[in-house]
């Protein structure tokens, strides 16, 4: 036995001071709910299971920007819901003007009312947005510029890919123009000269008396009804726009009055602009060769396969321009990150939906050809309408389908870092109990290894 050093109670120390370094680590296990609170706990499984939380917390604000997104879809689509019911507002005064039982007093109403629904496109098209962002006045398209003042991007809708595109203007569009002899003001209408005129289609009247003022007056608003203008002094009378479709007839019912204005009944139209694709060692620039072009007074269309199209209007001064170019860019759709990694996004694209985008901003209804024509457009402006709307409706649907599976991944690698770093709780207090038993039996076994040396004095008493 030895005085000095009490080995014995070295050794329940030592083991003591590891069961209560055990029952610290069982004890910050249970309270915190973490079998790993420290990195010396388990440093591989410490780095993979904050790398997954930081993908958790990822995938939480990937499926809130997804919800977002829908928010933002479902209010553009509101939007072109009144969008569609203006169209048939306009649809249904065009077949109503279309039926030849109205005067001109009546037509005078719907036109007025037809042309509010217009202003009220624009609006809803410039006005339509979400937290700031417009949602349907073109600013979500793909943009563009081009390399010559002569041509103007419209629109860039569809599968196109950010490049640049070549375009030759061969000739512009031109207004349909003819000259009428002005009336002198002074002049008063005879009985032969009284009748009625027609331009293009639209009747006016003539009476005994008038005079030539009045003519000229009668004639020039109803030129402009019909978007064509009159000048008194010139007696020029050319269409407000551009193209094929324009046109000029002005008639006169008897010879004294065709006479006196110059209405022969010819019939003189404008034309549509001409383009082509611009090529370099035989190959389209940027386009496929599926592509093709169409022209409408100074406006270029060329549309190809998987809904690709392209809009441009010419300058009415430019007269023929070579080998323009066009650079589309990848900027313009709204970008969601609809994902937890670089590159996980969707790109949503809305088309512009002014009443000139959809291409009845100068449509009237005066005549049964013009209201017949109307339809015509209303109709494709309704088709473009459904597009658009239908392309949100996918994106929607994608959308939450995207949701479900970002929660299934988020479910799975909540999962897999609870089995990493959480505690388990039964295991956890068996051991934590055995640690307490361990440590009360190393407590007493110090405190009899550090009584033993005691036991010599009873030596030196004998």
């Amino acid at each position: 036995m030895r005085l000095n050093h009490n080995a014995m109670a070295y050794t329940a120390n030592n083991n003591l001071n590891a069961i209560n370094n055990n029952l610290t680590k069982s004890m910050q296990r249970l309270s915190s709910g973490y079998k790993i609170n420290k990195s010396s706990d388990d440093p591989a499984a410490k780095a993979i299971s904050q790398r997954m939380r930081a993908q958790i917390r990822g995938l939480d604000r990937a499926v809130d920007n997804s919800n977002d997104g829908i928010s933002l879809i479902q209010t553009a689509e509101g939007a072109l819901d009144e969008t569609h019911a203006i169209l048939a507002r306009m649809r249904e005064l065009a077949v109503q003007a279309a039926n030849q039982t109205y005067d001109e007093s009546d037509k005078d109403s719907i036109q007025a009312e037809l042309e509010q629904l217009k202003d009220e496109l624009d609006r809803i098209s410039e006005s339509t947005e979400f937290n700031g962002r417009k949602l349907l006045n073109g600013e979500l398209n793909k943009k563009g510029y081009t390399d010559s003042d002569m041509l103007s991007i419209v629109e860039i809708g569809g599968d196109i890919d950010p490049g640049e595109y070549g375009i030759s203007i061969l000739s512009n569009g031109t207004q349909a123009k003819t000259t009428l002899t002005p009336v002198p003001d002074a002049h008063v209408i005879t009985a032969t000269e009284a009748g009625s005129m027609a331009i293009n289609g639209l009747d006016i009247y003539i009476t005994e008396g008038m005079t030539g003022k009045d003519v000229n007056e009668r004639i020039r608003d109803a030129a402009a009804k019909m978007g064509i203008s009159y000048d008194f002094t010139t007696g020029e009378i050319i269409s407000d726009e551009y193209g094929e479709s324009q046109f000029i007839k002005i008639s006169a019912s008897s010879d004294d009055l065709k006479a006196l204005t110059g209405a022969d009944g010819t019939e003189y139209r404008g034309t549509d602009c001409e383009a082509e694709f611009a090529t370099s060692g035989g190959e389209r620039i940027g386009f496929k060769d599926t592509a093709t072009i169409d022209t409408d007074g100074n406006r270029i269309t060329v549309t190809d396969k998987n809904g690709f199209k392209m809009t441009y209007d010419t300058d009415p001064t430019s007269g023929a321009v070579n080998d323009i170019t066009v650079t589309v860019l990848s900027a313009g759709p709204m970008v969601l990150q609809i994902g937890n990694n670089e590159g996980q996004t969707l790109d949503v694209n809305i088309a512009k939906t002014t009443a000139d985008s959809l291409g009845i901003n100068t449509i009237n209804i005066y005549t049964h050809e013009y209201a017949s024509n109307a339809i015509e457009k209303i109709d494709a402006a309704v088709v473009k309408v459904s597009g658009i709307r239908s392309s949100l409706g996918a994106y929607q649907n994608r959308l939450d389908h995207t949701i479900n599976n970002l929660g299934t991944s988020n479910e799975n690698l909540t999962s897999a870092v609870s089995r990493i770093q959480d505690t388990d709780m039964a295991e956890e207090i068996t051991e934590y109990t055995q640690q307490n038993v361990l440590s009360q039996s190393a407590l007493q076994m110090l405190m009899k290894s550090n009584a033993r040396p005691e036991g010599l004095l009873q030596l030196f008493q004998r």
